[in-house]
């Protein structure tokens, strides 16, 4: 409504302004014309267009410019509201027009200066002629005679100056406001009289009387006879001399108008409270008109909703617009109630600007005038936050209750002397009884007598308001039932114990299930301490945590001295093997378990064992490693035993070969013999049978060589080795045997086969062995075929493969092969496969037997190829 006051308020300024009998302009600060009507264009002979490019102080004469602008500044210095002179201008061609003007000065909201508006007379005839003059005069006079009565009885205080401001006539009334006599104040200067910060403007407010003999006002303070001020309005005008034409005196009408201005002041203070609360309260604020376009908002709104002041001027904006269509019909009803002068109060949802919805509270409130109903004003409080908050609420209770319902658990309120005030279901299927019939009972009525001691001394929820506790639980069938209860003091602002929250799980499973736990752990550890095999627990830190005593006895260390070390810090552990315990642990932490590792371990007095090392990883209750096991098995006798036999089996073979190896020599002596022979005949030529007897004689010492390593015993040495070159000199030394037998050795090797790393003795010795075993099944003669292949599937092994021709082996007797003293021989010992077999496995290899009756026999051997480590 106030927005339409104004709009209307503009029109009707506008049309005054531009239809003015008089003249109207608006000019700038500056001084330059910014609109004018047409009666000021024919004051000035000039079209609107044209006097919008001049200015005021073009067109004002000289000798009247400076007075015009001192007015001017008094405005913008708010030292007067107005003032009213008399100019001279210049018209275009130079005629000299006299104007009487009245200016104004117009301010926006913060009290800055915009422009000013002036009323332009033209008095140019006024001025030029002497009679109108005189019967101003004249008429001035007559008015003074007449209106002198009405001074001496007005109610305001009328005052007469010389022209220097000294008090000439005060009226009676001046003592009913200012308390003094006209005789205490006649002769003195107005000037004594003023507030000291208003002295300046009554000095310019006199000037301006004097200069241009016009009525001027202005609001100054008088002091009192009593000392006190008082505001007062004055109108100044001058009397002039009818000789001289000077101003012979000045008349001052003062009013007291301090009451108004405290009322005012008072206005102004409340106007900018209510300014105030309307912008800046965190609510929604506006007005709408009776169609329900908004007509004010205040800054919530533009900021929540989206829309400018500037927007609801150019474009109204209608409540309907912003209200969600699912509440119209509501907020539609609330509106119409409003406007028949009934408040309301409703909640609804709003779009804003760009589509987001928000819940409010609204309060629409009727705005009276003169008992009318103009408008409704609006006050909405976002409370969509509060709503989700209620929501979220009401659901939490709901799933509270659902879960207290439902849950497996027992969950209760007691008071804080215990008694229970309130107990879930679940009570009823874990304890037998129902909710009645625990209800007003004290909870601790219920345990066992010693849990009750339990509770006390162990001080539960003393010193924490939350706390956790075992107890066993009277069933209604009198036998108890083992629960974990959490519970939870709730106390009120003032600290004080209000309820306490209990929630009951039923462990009597878990009270077995640990029990058993308990059970095993002191069967693990009556394992461990009389195992004869010595063990050692490792910590996630990879450290000792405890030793058996069988390590102890076997490496003379005591618990002490060992628990607490890391794993490669202990002393059993031969410095030239910490590389392989490095390999060794990381290989127990990747896998699960880890066994079969032969190396060897020292005593503490130096002692060198042969140990076979297994670990394996231990777990805890929750299923994560917590740490590993490590079995070191002596094998030190068992390895002595193993040396024996393959030492007694390498001379067992070595005596096999002698008769073969005895017709391979004989060859080669009797090459010699006969080259002796012919020397001593006397024959020259000697160089060419030198170099075949010498030739003879190395074949004579490489097999001699080669039967002396099967016959002596060797210390086990890993090295890396070619296997075709290994096999080159095997077959060497069975190649008379086999030819004696008719059999032919034929080997398929393929290229770039890798290094293997080995004992070469021993895998001589296991070689020899198939070769020999394959010679013997083959009484009639054939081929033995020897394939070194590379593994497809794995690249990391080689295939080797003794295939012979021979009788082949039923397949009842397949499954015996490597039993110790198991033999299809009628010499035989069994033990030559079973060694063979051991060899391989302490490689790290594989053997096979693939046989058909008749048909003959292959044994496939897988070994691993060197890695790049130990390569280097």
């Amino acid at each position: 409504m106030i927005i339409e006051q104004q709009l209307e308020n503009q029109t009707l300024f506008f049309q005054a302004f531009q239809y003015a009998p008089i003249g109207m302009v608006l000019v700038a600060i500056n001084g330059s014309v910014l609109k004018a009507n047409s009666t000021v264009c024919s004051i000035v002979g000039l079209s609107e267009e044209e006097l919008l490019l001049k200015s005021v102080q073009e067109m004002t004469h000289p000798d009247d410019l400076n007075l015009d602008l001192a007015y001017r500044d008094q405005l913008i210095e708010g030292m007067r509201e107005s003032y009213q002179m008399e100019k001279r201008l210049i018209k275009q061609q130079g005629e000299i027009i006299w104007v009487q003007i009245t200016v104004s000065l117009v301010k926006n909201k913060a009290g800055e200066p915009l422009f000013f508006i002036s009323q332009v007379i033209n008095i140019t005839d006024q001025k030029m002629t002497y009679n109108e003059i005189q019967e101003k005069n004249r008429l001035l006079i007559e008015r003074e005679q007449r209106y002198r009565s009405v001074v001496e009885h007005a109610f305001d205080f009328i005052t007469m100056h010389n022209p220097d401001g000294t008090y000439l006539y005060a009226s009676p009334s001046c003592y009913e406001v200012l308390g003094y006599t006209p005789e205490e104040m006649i002769g003195k200067s107005g000037y004594e009289f003023l507030h000291p910060e208003d002295v300046q403007v009554g000095i310019q407010d006199h000037m301006a009387i004097l200069q241009t003999d016009k009525q001027s006002n202005k609001i100054v303070r008088l002091r009192k006879k009593d000392g006190q001020y008082i505001w007062t309005e004055s109108t100044s005008s001058s009397l002039l001399d009818p000789e001289t034409g000077g101003t012979k005196e000045i008349i001052i009408v003062s009013r007291d108008i301090t009451e108004r201005i405290k009322k005012e002041r008072n206005l102004q203070d409340n106007e900018q409270r209510y300014k105030s609360l309307f912008d800046y309260h965190p609510d929604l604020i506006y007005s709408m008109d009776l169609e329900g376009n908004y007509t004010s908002i205040n800054q919530s709104f533009e900021e929540l909703m989206g829309y400018s002041k500037q927007e609801m001027i150019e474009n109204p904006i209608n409540f309907r617009s912003v209200v969600d269509p699912t509440d119209y019909e509501q907020v539609e009803h609330h509106f119409i109630q409003a406007t028949k002068g009934f408040a309301q109060r409703y909640e609804a949802s709003g779009r804003n600007k760009t589509g987001r919805h928000t819940t409010f509270d609204v309060t629409n409130v009727p705005i009276f005038v003169n008992r009318q109903v103009i408008g409704v004003y609006g006050l909405a409080s976002d409370i969509t936050y509060r709503k989700e908050l209620w929501k979220r609420l009401e659901e939490t209770q709901n799933l509270y209750q659902l879960i207290s319902e439902n849950a497996q658990d027992i969950i209760s309120f007691a008071t804080p002397d215990g008694e229970i005030r309130y107990v879930s279901p679940a009570i009823k299927s874990l304890l037998g009884y129902a909710p009645d019939e625990y209800v007003g009972k004290v909870a601790i009525d219920f345990w066992h007598p010693d849990d009750i001691v339990s509770f006390i001394n162990k001080g539960i929820l003393q010193k924490t308001d939350v706390d956790t506790f075992t107890s066993r639980v009277r069933h209604k069938q009198g036998h108890y039932v083992w629960f974990e209860t959490t519970a939870k003091i709730i106390r009120n602002d003032d600290r004080e114990i209000v309820k306490v929250l209990a929630v009951g799980r039923d462990i009597s499973e878990r009270k077995r299930a640990e029990q058993e736990l308990n059970a095993a752990k002191d069967q693990l550890e009556s394992f461990i301490d009389r195992n004869v095999d010595p063990i050692l627990i490792l910590n996630l830190e990879e450290k000792v945590a405890r030793i058996n005593h069988a390590f102890e006895k076997t490496y003379g260390w005591t618990e002490s001295e060992i628990v607490g070390l890391h794993l490669l810090d202990l002393p059993n552990i031969p410095i030239e093997l910490k590389p392989e315990a490095i390999h060794n642990l990381a290989r127990t932490k990747s896998i699960e378990a880890f066994e079969g590792h032969e190396t060897i371990r020292k005593r503490k007095d130096g002692v060198i064992l042969t140990v076979m090392i297994s670990s394996f990883a231990m777990r805890g209750e929750n299923g994560h490693i917590n740490g590993w096991a490590v079995i070191l098995r002596d094998i030190t006798d068992k390895k002595q035993a193993e040396e024996l036999l393959i030492r007694s089996e390498k001379l067992s073979i070595a005596g096999q070969l002698a008769a073969g190896i005895a017709h391979e020599i004989r060859n080669p002596i009797t090459a010699i013999k006969g080259f002796v022979q012919l020397m001593k005949s006397g024959i020259v030529e000697k160089k060419i049978y030198l170099d075949i007897m010498a030739s003879e004689i190395e074949r004579i010492e490489m097999i001699l060589s080669e039967l002396l390593i099967l016959a002596k015993p060797q210390i086990i040495q890993t090295e890396r080795k070619d296997i075709r070159k290994l096999l080159a000199q095997v077959t060497t030394l069975l190649d008379t045997q086999a030819i004696i037998n008719n059999i032919q050795i034929i080997t398929e090797f393929d290229p770039d086969i890798p290094p293997i790393l080995c004992d070469e003795n021993q895998l001589k010795q296991v070689c020899i062995n198939f070769i020999k075993n394959a010679i013997e099944a083959m009484p009639k003669g054939g081929n033995i075929v020897i394939q070194v292949k590379s593994n497809n599937e794995n690249p990391n092994q080689i295939w080797l493969r003794f295939i012979d021709q021979g009788c082949g082996i039923p397949e009842h007797i397949l499954s015996k092969l490597g039993e110790p003293f198991y033999t299809t021989k009628e010499t035989g010992t069994g033990l030559g496969f079973m060694v063979s077999k051991r060899i391989i496995e302490n490689h790290h290899g594989e053997v096979a037997v693939f046989s058909r009756e008749n048909k003959g026999t292959t044994i496939e051997i897988s070994l691993p190829i060197a890695s790049y480590d130990e390569i280097n």
